[in-house]
């Protein structure tokens, strides 16, 4: 539930480590903010952003992902307030609970329900647009803001009040991303460049075991996503930031998103560059004989994405037979 007018005083920004936005996330990032989107979510491209602007959606036209993109633009981030704490207890715009809360109790996850001044989650989906059929609740989205990358997890969607609105995070999340804006629940970040990239499939949920979420603390949590958050974005991203998961192994710069280090396969074919496909997983080559895919800065349209013309593909490739290639 988005919390936009009610009176609440600033909370004490809370601290952990910010960390490094990897190459291939931050030209992601420049692309996304500066083009445009084919394919929305439930065909829906005009929804609001709670700043009286309109022609936002949740774009799906990269493999492994859904981001809140507009025209040329990228999310705000107003401020959820909802679940345990109620943010101190002052908002006069609040819900007891979160959206997928059903889930934290039968799944043990050790909470009934998240609490924005301590869980990072982030705010998808709208009154009439459902993202449950593409994204897993409880998923993890990862946040690019303020030069710097978060972790998250999908923890709560917008209400019917709130006329579809768009671009949405727990005061924790938001104080992280902006120590020194003194955002409340009565004021957010308005400048449309935040990133929330969600990951799809089941095993990008965050699990019981994957953060500490009963931790009293904002910054215990966010240190606690790291080495799962990690482990996501190299296998579903292709990040180049080194995996803190051994048994994710990496293999340098991934070009190919949804076919780097530990992804499933069936061939070498199936794997990004020099990997190899081992029992059933993409990893380290032996031989190293695979020369290095070509150059590519924009994720979702390298080599061997799904493409109808040359404008699908990314920098010198160009669309053979329905597949970017060199």
């Amino acid at each position: 539930m988005v919390v936009k007018t009610a009176a609440l005083a600033t909370l004490l920004a809370v601290t952990a480590s910010a960390w490094t936005v990897p190459s291939n996330l931050q030209t992601f990032y420049n692309n996304v903010k500066n083009g445009g989107c084919k394919s929305y979510a439930g065909g829906k491209s005009n929804l609001n952003d709670g700043q009286g602007h309109s022609g936002f959606g949740f774009c799906t036209d990269t493999a492994n992902v859904v981001y809140l993109t507009g025209k040329n633009s990228l999310g705000d981030m107003d401020i959820d307030c909802d679940g345990a704490s109620n943010c101190g207890g002052l908002s006069g715009d609040w819900q007891a609970g979160t959206s997928f809360d059903d889930i934290l109790v039968s799944k043990k996850y050790g909470v009934k329900t998240l609490d924005a001044s301590i869980h990072q989650f982030s705010v998808l989906g709208t009154c009439n647009l459902n993202l449950e059929g593409l994204i897993s609740p409880l998923a993890l989205v990862a946040v690019v803001c303020n030069n710097q990358l978060f972790y998250s997890v999908w923890g709560d969607t917008n209400g019917c009040d709130d006329n579809n609105f768009t671009g949405e995070a727990s005061i924790s999340l938001a104080q992280l991303c902006f120590p020194n804006e003194g955002l409340n629940g009565n004021k957010g970040h308005t400048a449309h460049d935040v990133l929330y990239l969600a990951f799809t499939g089941s095993d990008a949920v965050v699990g019981p075991s994957n953060a500490n979420w009963k931790t009293k603390s904002a910054s215990d949590f966010q240190n606690s996503l790291k080495t799962f958050g990690d482990s996501i974005l190299t296998k579903k991203f292709g990040s180049t930031v080194p995996p803190t998961n051994p048994g994710n192994p990496g293999s340098g710069t991934c070009e190919w998103v949804g076919h780097c280090a530990g992804a499933t396969c069936k061939t070498n074919d199936d794997c990004d560059g020099d990997l190899e496909c081992k029992s059933g997983v993409c990893g380290g080559s032996s031989g190293g004989t695979t020369p290095p895919p070509a150059t590519c800065s924009w994720a979702g349209h390298c080599a061997g994405a799904s493409c109808k013309s040359h404008d699908d593909c990314s920098d010198d490739l160009t669309c053979k037979n329905g597949k970017c290639a060199t």
